[in-house]
């Protein structure tokens, strides 16, 4: 009895800890780069820098691997018994999730009518969407808005750094894999687990939740990565090429949005990506990606990115 007590009160230390060094790490970060940045400097669009390709590659190798002969099975099996009505409210309650992340973002980014747009969507969603099962707040037009620690810091000039390919996390850079410590430690998932004071409970938790969010996520990319594996000469090259499209849409998307588009008035443009498009903001990121790569996504990690996605405004 006073040995499972003894256990319970270290990992309460432990998970105390936890708690102090996600709190320290999120205020030095917001801070230093309040501090050592000025508000909305000009970018940079980010060029591809890959001095560990070698490494990356050996990387890469492991996870389409374990993609193809583990995830992508069970994706597959998931699919034949889930349907997609279902999967689509699984995946709106994992975004409604992310407001902290959001919301902090934009605060970084002194984005505040957009702060508020994005409240305005969690608390919307999070009562009567049921607890962000049913998007409710973009049927009223609060549309979600793609955003994360990695952009709040390139909006702060942080250069990207290195390409960098993670064990079972996919592609980075050394700006965007600090931002996505940075988001991990705002999910709410990561302070549920903190506060469990049982630590095997917390990583049960934390580990189920995150195979199950991967899981619904893969099982609607079953198709999408066939035609990718299919149509790319070099998938390592092709996977790199959209993540850095990605980014520089999303980055150069939220720079624009206080300046003219330059496409707003194009016919040539509005027949090419259509008038829905043209007309949406999120249609803006098509001025920095070329039209061939709206094939392109990636898994980040286990979440579909792709160009296409921004141009019809799924994101």
């Amino acid at each position: 009895m006073k040995f499972h007590f003894e256990v319970r009160e270290l990992s309460a230390k432990a998970s105390r800890k936890k708690s102090t060094f996600a709190v320290g790490l999120c205020s030095f970060l917001f801070c230093f780069f309040f501090l050592a940045q000025g508000a909305n400097p000009a970018l940079a669009e980010d060029e591809i820098s890959d001095p560990f390709e070698k490494v990356n590659r050996g990387v890469f190798w492991f996870n389409d691997h374990l993609d193809r002969y583990a995830l992508e099975p069970v994706a597959k099996g998931y699919n034949s018994v889930i349907p997609k009505p279902v999967q689509k409210g699984i995946d709106n309650v994992f975004n409604n999730l992310k407001y902290p992340s959001l919301l902090v973002s934009d605060l970084v980014q002194l984005k505040f009518t957009q702060a508020a747009q994005h409240t305005g969507r969690f608390l919307l969603n999070s009562t009567v969407g049921l607890a962000g099962l049913i998007d409710v707040a973009k049927d009223i037009g609060l549309e979600p808005h793609k955003e994360d620690f990695g952009t709040a810091l390139a909006y702060h000039g942080v250069p990207s750094g290195p390409y960098i390919m993670l064990p079972f996390f996919g592609p980075t850079t050394v700006r965007d894999g600090i931002g996505r410590i940075v988001d991990n430690v705002l999910d709410p998932i990561y302070w549920i687990t903190a506060t469990t004071a049982d630590s095997s409970d917390a990583t049960a938790m934390s580990v189920g939740l995150t195979v199950f969010d991967a899981v619904n996520t893969r099982a609607g990319l079953i198709e999408a990565v066939e035609a990718a594996r299919e149509a790319s000469v070099d998938y390592y090259l092709f996977i790199q090429s959209a993540y850095y499209q990605d980014r520089n849409a999303v980055i150069y998307d939220k720079a624009l949005k206080n300046e003219e588009n330059p496409f707003a008035e194009d016919e040539e443009f509005d027949e090419e990506f259509g008038d829905d498009a043209a007309a949406d903001d999120s249609a803006q990121s098509a001025v920095f990606v070329d039209k061939r790569a709206q094939l392109a996504f990636f898994l980040q990690p286990f979440e579909r990115v792709s160009v296409d996605g921004y141009l019809n405004g799924d994101y």
